[in-house]
Order: structure tokens, then C-alpha cells, then sequence
């Protein structure tokens, strides 16, 4: 969806770079059978499942006692369990939330939305709002946050905010929905100015198990309440991201199978939301870090008028770091660049390499590149002190 909504929107403006495109029109059908294609790619085959001995059954599944599945009528039991269910969308207990649809909906609608009104100023809301912008839409965002994306420091989560609002995408933050009404299709939704998914647990909730803010409590290890019960991804709730998911499905498998061996470290985890340009994060942000009351050095810039940027058309760009004092070791990066996704990648291993300024100084890089600037001032000798 991204990836059409990005090409949808290049060769509209593809005069600028010296190519006629006229009369540019959206076929709706054709990125919708796409995608789905796409997502067929990566389902994980069951038969490959079966080849290595695992047993597959595909259906509701529920808890019907503390060792026992229920899917669709067969009792699946087990000394070990790991809940690794993903999550689902909440939709706001209001009036009219019945002619509301959900993210999962949106993505394969039959007719392309004109209008397109999303609640939650959260990753998903924010890819979603991105890519039907860029697809044509008229798109209005209601968060109940004061920013967008409470996950990054508001000055990059604001930088953001302001890319999208310059192409036309309007935002009411600190804001609740109180109802809808009108039918699917035609739907109004009304909010007041005052200021997630939930975790799928497979009615695991009547066994006595600990819930946390976004799911399972879950320890360390990934164990639950319930001592022979681990949980992974969206259902343990530490955070709702894939690659999250994959990491604590090895550990809570590893832990359910071998005994509590292996602790989570997420601190190095990094995260990507894919709006245009991107928005990325590795590491603390200058809010956890004063949280923590870990002493720092901060430093911004502003990305734009690289070589690279205004070669491509791709100018916009914000970059936040945070140093150790002294040793100059990078503590954290977030930022909104065009290549966000790839570059956080790099900045992880930075800060898993305990990375410092004078090091990454003596790096060189391909130029151009966005890659380019961004090792250029995670080098810059001087930084703005972070009171605590």
C-alpha cells in the first residue's frame, strides 16, 4: 500500500523532474490485488511447518482449561504454552461505532475511500493516513494525544506531523471521538477538543492471567502469571511491532522449551513507521532518558539540503541523538528521513557497539546518500547538555 501510494504520488509530480505524465489516475482494484498478492508471499507455508514435525490446525482457538486449546471442536494440549496471537483493533466504545470499519478493513475495500476520517495518531493511523493522502484521499486524523506518535520525542513526532499537514492531511490531537453516526460509506464522526490495539489472548483471561497496559504482564523471560504459559509479540505487550515479535517468539519458545534462559533486552530494538518519509527510533529518546535521570548531551538537525535530497526530489529530514556525556557513546537516535527504515538499522548497531562520536567521525560514506549526513552530525563535536 506505501509503496503504490509513493510511486502514485512521484509520477504525479513526475513534471518536475522532467517526464510528461498526464491524465494520472488511481487504479484502486489493481493495488488492492496487489498487496494481497504480497501478503500471500510471506505467509509461512504449513506444509513446511509439517515437514519439521510441527502440527498445524487452522481455526478459532480458545483456552478451555490451563493446558488445553479448543480449535473449532479438537482439544489441542500442552505442558507448554506460548500465546503468540498478534492483537486486534479497538474501536472507541462510542454510539455509532457499528457503521465504523477497522484498519484491517481498510486496506482491502472494494471502492477507493475519498474521504477518510482515522482515529488514533498511533503507527498504524499514521502509515494509513500517508498512504491514502498520497493515493488522493481527503484525510483527517482525531488522536487523543497532545502529538502524534507518543512513542518519539515531540519535536520529531511534530516535524512529521507538519510534512503530512503540508500535503494535506488535518490533524485534531487532544481530541475523543464521541460518536458516529450516518451508514458505511457515508459515516460522520463527531469529537470533542479536551485532551491501540488490544492484545488477542485467546479468552486466556478466566486462567487467572495478569494483564499489563498493551497486554499479557509477562517477566523478563516472557513467562505470564501462569507458570507454564509464556506470551509473544502484540499478546505480551512490551511492544506492537514485528520484528518484536519474531525476537520474543524464539526467546518465550526457547524459555517454554529449556526452562527461563534467555531474558528480552528491546532496548536496541528499532522501530519504523512507514509514512513518507519515514519515522525511526533506536535506542532511549531524550524523554526516557530524562525519565531514567540519565545525564546526556542532545543534539538536532535539520536534514535537508543534502546533495542527496535535492538530487531525488526527497528534501525533507530530521535527525535527533542522544550522547554519554564525556565518552560521547550514542545513547539513541530518532529521525524522519526518506530512508529511515534502512538507516535505523545502521544506528542500531551503532549503539550496540557502543558506537561514540569520535568513531563514527572517522567513518566514511557514499556520497550522495542520505546516509551521508546522517553519520556527518551523529559526529558533530558539540552538543546541547539535556537538563534532567
Amino acid at each position: 500500500m506505501v509503496r503504490s501510494a509513493r510511486i502514485h504520488r512521484l509520477v504525479k509530480d513526475a513534471a518536475r523532474f522532467g517526464t510528461s505524465a498526464d491524465n494520472v489516475r488511481l487504479d484502486w482494484p489493481t493495488v488492492v490485488r496487489r498487496q494481497t498478492d504480497v501478503v500471500r508471499e510471506f505467509q509461512p507455508s504449513p506444509s513446511a511447518l509439517e515437514e519439521v514435525g510441527v502440527r498445524v490446525f487452522f481455526g478459532d482457538a480458545r483456552f478451555s482449561d490451563p493446558r488445553t486449546i479448543a480449535v473449532n471442536g479438537t482439544a489441542v494440549r500442552g505442558e507448554r504454552i506460548v500465546i503468540a496471537a498478534g492483537s486486534t483493533p479497538v474501536i472507541p466504545a462510542v454510539p455509532g461505532r457499528e457503521v465504523t470499519i477497522t484498519s484491517d478493513d481498510l486496506l482491502f475495500l472494494r471502492e477507493f475511500p475519498r474521504r477518510l476520517v482515522l482515529v488514533g495518531g498511533g503507527v498504524i493511523g499514521l502509515e494509513m493516513a500517508g498512504a491514502f493522502n498520497d493515493l488522493g484521499a481527503d484525510v483527517t486524523v482525531i488522536a487523543n494525544e497532545p502529538e502524534i506518535l507518543p512513542a518519539f520525542d515531540r519535536d520529531v513526532a511534530g516535524y512529521a506531523r507538519k510534512v503530512l499537514e503540508a500535503r494535506g492531511v488535518t490533524f485534531h490531537l487532544d481530541a475523543s471521538v464521541t460518536g458516529f453516526s450516518g451508514a458505511p460509506g457515508a459515516v460522520t464522526a463527531r469529537y470533542t477538543k479536551d485532551g491501540a490495539a488490544g492484545a488477542e489472548t485467546l479468552g486466556a483471561e478466566h486462567l487467572g492471567l495478569e494483564m499489563g497496559r498493551l497486554g499479557l504482564k509477562v517477566s523478563p523471560y516472557l513467562r505470564t502469571s501462569v507458570p507454564h504459559i509464556y506470551a509473544a509479540g502484540d499478546a505480551a505487550g512490551n511492544a506492537q511491532l514485528t520484528p518484536v515479535a519474531a525476537y520474543e517468539g524464539r526467546i518465550a519458545a526457547r524459555n517454554a522449551l529449556e526452562g527461563d534462559r534467555v531474558v528480552t533486552d528491546e532496548a536496541l530494538v528499532p522501530h519504523a513507521v512507514f509514512t513518507t518519509p519515514e519515522v525511526a527510533k533506536v535506542g532511549l529518546t531524550h524523554r526516557e532518558a530524562q525519565a531514567r535521570g540519565v545525564r546526556c548531551d542532545e543534539v538536532k538537525h535539520d536534514l535537508r539540503g543534502s546533495s542527496n535530497g535535492r538530487a531525488t526530489g526527497e528534501d525533507d529530514g530530521y535527525l535527533k541523538l542522544v550522547f554519554e556525556p564525556g565518552s560521547e557513546r550514542l545513547l539513541g537516535v530518532q529521525m524522519v528521513s526518506y530512508a529511515g527504515a534502512e538507516l535505523i538499522q545502521l544506528a542500531a548497531l551503532a549503539l550496540r557497539t557502543n558506537a561514540t562520536a569520535a568513531l563514527l567521525a572517522a567513518q566514511l560514506s557514499v556520497h550522495p546518500s542520505h546516509a551521508e549526513r546522517v553519520i556527518k552530525f551523529a559526529a558533530h563535536e558539540y552538543h546541547e547538555v539535556c537538563e534532567i
